[in-house]
This record gives structure tokens, C-alpha cells and sequence, in this order.
């Protein structure tokens, strides 16, 4: 009905409807309004700050390349890693570029440098567990490799995801050979070779490990990805065609 009203008229049906029902409706009618453009311009917001941190990361990414051999870049790679963090913390980009970090600093053999990435990596409040895991677990491989048996094994103790339980176990088994705990090693590496068999996964390594403790590992035969091509039987079928 109202399509068919002049607009004049339809001002009119507008100021009688608010006396009618007061002052309350149009607060509501605004507050409504106001929700939904709030909401809107939010949107748009989030979407251009994650435009804007997937470009940072992106530049992270390209720079890491010759940050390896050149101490200068390494020292820029750095510093733009920490811009990132700063300006995006507790996002996934900055967990990633952190891992990337300890990744450059490590194939230097600074592994102070990447113990120092990867602690800051872990204390960051990130919702996907996968990587949060990912990050422990190469905190604990560099603690490791400088010695800090102890640091590693309380670092091991938060990879809790099943799917990295068969990495933290070995790495695990790893460090008390170094500590010439074998009785440790061998519960340590049988509880990984538990999670690769219940996989189907073998992995030729730790077989190897297991073997100079003196651990003989059940056979995994993996599940072979390619399937036989059925034969063809000349046979017809009882339709007449061949099958």
C-alpha cells in the first residue's frame, strides 16, 4: 500500500507512526541502524588489516631468501620479522614468520638466535594448535642441539597433538642417548615407532636408532598408494557385452 502513497504523505504516516509509539521506537530503529553500518565498516576493516599483514608476511618471506649468507639482509629480515609481530601479534603471520626466523638463524648455526625466535613463537596466543605443536617441537630440537637436554624435555612435554607424538617421542629417544640414559631411549623410541605403526607410516631413521640400542622394531608395511588395474575378461557377461 505504502509503494502507492506520495512521499509527502508517506512523511506523514512516518511522523503520526512515532508519535503514535514514542520517542523508544526511533532510539531502536537508530541503534539498529547504527549496528548494522558498525558492523559493516568493522568487516571491512578486519579484511584490510589482514590484506594488509598477509603483505608484510609476504615481504618477510621474499627477504628470508638472502638473509642466510648476508648479514646485513639477515639483520633487515630480522627486524621487518619483528614489525610484523609487533604490529599483528597473536596472529598466525607472526607465528609463521617467527618460525621463519628461527629457520634463518638456525642454517647459521646461531641457535641462540633461533631459540630466542621460537620462545617468542610459542608465547604467542594463537588458535591453531597445528602450528602452536610445530613451534615446540623445534624450541625442543634447538634446545637440544645446544646442550640444553633438561629445557628440551620440558619443551617436548606441550607438543600434545597425536599428529607430532611419533617426532616429539624420537626426538625425545634422541636426547636420552645423549644422555646416555638407554632405558629412557628405548621406552622413549618404542612409544614412537607405537604411533608410526598405528599410521601405517615407517620411517627408516629411527629404525635405524632403535637399532644401535639394540631395539629390533616390528616390519610396517605401508599401504601401497597405487591400486591394481582390475583384468579385463573376455568373458561376455550375461547381457552379451564384456565385462
Amino acid at each position: 500500500m505504502s509503494d502507492y502513497l506520495s512521499d509527502e504523505e508517506q512523511i506523514e504516516r512516518l511522523k503520526r507512526w512515532i508519535k503514535s509509539y514514542g520517542s523508544s521506537a526511533l532510539t531502536g530503529i537508530l541503534l539498529a541502524l547504527i549496528a548494522f553500518f558498525g558492523w559493516h565498516y568493522w568487516e571491512k576493516r578486519q579484511d584490510n588489516k589482514n590484506i594488509e599483514t598477509l603483505n608484510q608476511y609476504q615481504k618477510v618471506i621474499a627477504e628470508s631468501e638472502g638473509a642466510v649468507n648476508d648479514k646485513a639482509a639477515q639483520s633487515r629480515f630480522i627486524s621487518n620479522v619483528q614489525a610484523l609481530v609487533k604490529s599483528h601479534p597473536d596472529s598466525v603471520f607472526a607465528l609463521q614468520a617467527l618460525l621463519l626466523q628461527a629457520k634463518v638463524t638456525g642454517a647459521q648455526g646461531e641457535w641462540a638466535g633461533a631459540e630466542k625466535a621460537l620462545t617468542q613463537a610459542v608465547s604467542l596466543k594463537v588458535e591453531d594448535q597445528g602450528l602452536v605443536n610445530i613451534a615446540w617441537l623445534r624450541l625442543a630440537r634447538v634446545q637440544a642441539a645446544q646442550n640444553k637436554f633438561d629445557l628440551a624435555l620440558a619443551s617436548l612435554k606441550n607438543v600434545s597433538a597425536p599428529a607430532f607424538s611419533a617426532s616429539a617421542d624420537e626426538l625425545r629417544g634422541d636426547i636420552f642417548v645423549q644422555k646416555n640414559d638407554n632405558k629412557a631411549a628405548k621406552a622413549a623410541y618404542e612409544s614412537a615407532w607405537a604411533a608410526l605403526v598405528k599410521r601405517l607410516q615407517t620411517r627408516e631413521l629411527l629404525k635405524v636408532k632403535m637399532n644401535a640400542i639394540g631395539l629390533v622394531p616390528t616390519e610396517i608395511t605401508p599401504p601401497n598408494p597405487i591400486r591394481e588395474t582390475p583384468q579385463i575378461s573376455a568373458t561376455p557377461t550375461e547381457n552379451g557385452a564384456a565385462s
